[in-house]
């Protein structure tokens, strides 16, 4: 019983990372707008429950439409061969009910599809990478991506660690560049029953013009299994790119040169910060572990990184230069990794920020909703808004993304607790791949705040060290109608 729970608390942690980043070449995406393939009615939005009532009448952003692009109860995967299909159905290569949508994210619209990526949590998932079109039908039938002669799911079939994708989790792209997707393959199968790393963590940089592999980068690793569940690249230095992924089996958050190759681990006890223990969200009651599970980041090479780990309901800030700067095995302590003041009323998990890092989106998982922080003001419950909650369509947020050009939030949401669980109830609706307009949030967000003029930041508590204020310049922050940060 206590190895089923580990595990299970170990999936969350994987299922909870994510946060995306992104924005398309002005080419691509110049003059375009998609048409959903299902249009839906926000339900159930109520004002959260903050710490002061008063602060809490304000604090509901206006409603906003939760446009469903997706939904479905039941992954499948189109092989565009029949007899093949049945060839895996019939030798337990392909069941259906095993892949659980773990990340989504837009490609360009001249090429009409999604990215969704299916980890090996179980046995029987063909391919862990794979694309849908954008406006076709609202399930989910996955194409395995480039091709299902690149996967390799199961260890007795894997002849080529460095060539072949075997448990794909995260996938993002990087503020500047549409053409390029980034992918983590973890190496690791049979994550729900026993968990194996059967080839070395890698970093996949695929060419989306060609679909082609356009490089691969090894993770260098010194610990016998990684898990790594969030990726985030970063174009710096000019003419180079840097990966920042978390490995949540060792509480770590590794830097990787993608030019060079070169890997350096760093560690901070706020990586393992246990505040929760029990969440319900999605079904079952389940314990999660510790492990970094959400980062974010800005666009600029000297900005900031956010940083959230899943059994906690404490975020943490650093600067991307103290990245750099650290050598490997280097703890990030209290002098240079921040906690942020305000506490969450539960678990959150995934993080996005858009790319000015003037405003960050997060989960509360328990009360099926999102909120927003403007990063001028202080970090405190009476400074976190209301942006969407959903019931019905948001049992865990698993995955959140931005597209700055058009002005969406993206998310992916699933009832993994209860898969981990087995305890699925598949005659309804589980998966659904969702977005919703944050144009004009920067203005209404300072808007609801406007009235609270009394309200005092009284210095709390920043990096374990009492009575220090972390302050931020007072930039108001809107979204213009091209869907661009003003």
């Amino acid at each position: 019983m206590t190895r089923r729970l580990l595990l299970a608390g170990l999936l969350l942690v994987l299922l909870a990372a994510s946060g995306g980043h992104r924005s398309r070449s002005k080419a691509a995406s110049r003059g375009h707008h998609y048409k959903p393939a299902l249009k839906t009615k926000p339900g159930g939005l109520q004002t959260p429950k903050l710490v002061n009532s008063r602060v809490a009448k304000q604090a509901r952003l206006s409603d906003r439409e939760l446009v469903t692009v997706k939904s479905t109860n039941e992954v499948t995967f189109d092989f565009d061969d029949d007899e093949l299909e049945q060839q895996l159905l019939d030798n337990g290569g392909y069941i259906p009910k095993s892949a659980e949508p773990f990340q989504v994210i837009e490609d360009v619209s001249s090429r009409n599809r999604l990215f969704v990526t299916t980890p090996m949590l179980r046995s029987g998932i063909p391919a862990s990478l794979s694309t849908i079109q954008y406006d076709g039908p609202s399930g989910l039938s996955l194409k395995p991506y480039p091709s299902l002669d690149r996967h390799r799911t199961t260890e007795d079939t894997i002849t080529d660690c460095m060539e072949q994708l075997v448990s794909i989790a995260p996938i993002t792209k990087s503020w500047t560049d549409d053409d390029t997707l980034y992918a983590l393959d973890t190496g690791v199968v049979d994550i729900t029953s026993s968990p194996k790393q059967v080839c070395p963590p890698k970093i996949i940089t695929f060419d989306l013009r060609t679909d082609e592999i356009a490089n691969i980068t090894v993770i260098d690793t010194t610990a016998c299994i990684s898990l790594y569940v969030t990726l985030w690249v970063d174009p710096c230095p000019t003419g180079g790119a840097v990966a920042y992924s978390t490995d949540s089996f060792n509480f770590r958050l590794t830097v990787t040169d993608l030019t060079s190759g070169a890997s350096k681990h760093l560690q901070s006890e706020h990586y393992s910060t246990r505040r929760r223990s029990l969440t319900r969200a999605g079904g079952s009651c389940a314990y999660p572990p510790f492990g970094l599970a959400g980062i974010a980041a800005d666009n600029s090479c000297d900005g900031k990184m956010y940083m959230q780990s899943f059994a906690s309901n404490i975020q943490d800030v650093l600067d991307k230069k103290a990245i750099r700067d650290a050598k490997d095995g280097q703890v990030m302590d209290e002098n240079i990794q921040m906690a942020l003041p305000g506490e969450l009323s539960g678990m959150s998990g995934p993080l996005v920020v858009d790319p000015k890092g003037e405003l960050l989106f997060f989960p509360i998982q328990d009360d099926y909703a999102i909120y927003c922080w403007n990063t001028s003001k202080p970090h405190d419950p009476q400074n976190f808004r209301l942006l969407i909650k959903d019931k019905r369509r948001m049992k865990y947020v698993s995955n959140m993304q931005i597209d700055p050009t058009s002005g969406r939030l993206w998310m992916l949401t699933n009832r993994f607790p209860s898969f981990a669980t087995n305890t699925v109830d598949y005659s309804d609706v589980i998966y659904y791949i969702m977005y919703i307009s944050i144009k004009g949030i920067g203005r209404e967000h300072s808007s609801a705040a406007h009235n609270d003029s009394a309200h005092l930041y009284r210095g709390a508590r920043v990096g374990g060290v009492a009575g220090v204020g972390l302050r931020h310049s007072s930039v108001s922050t809107t979204w213009s109608e091209k869907g661009h940060l003003a």
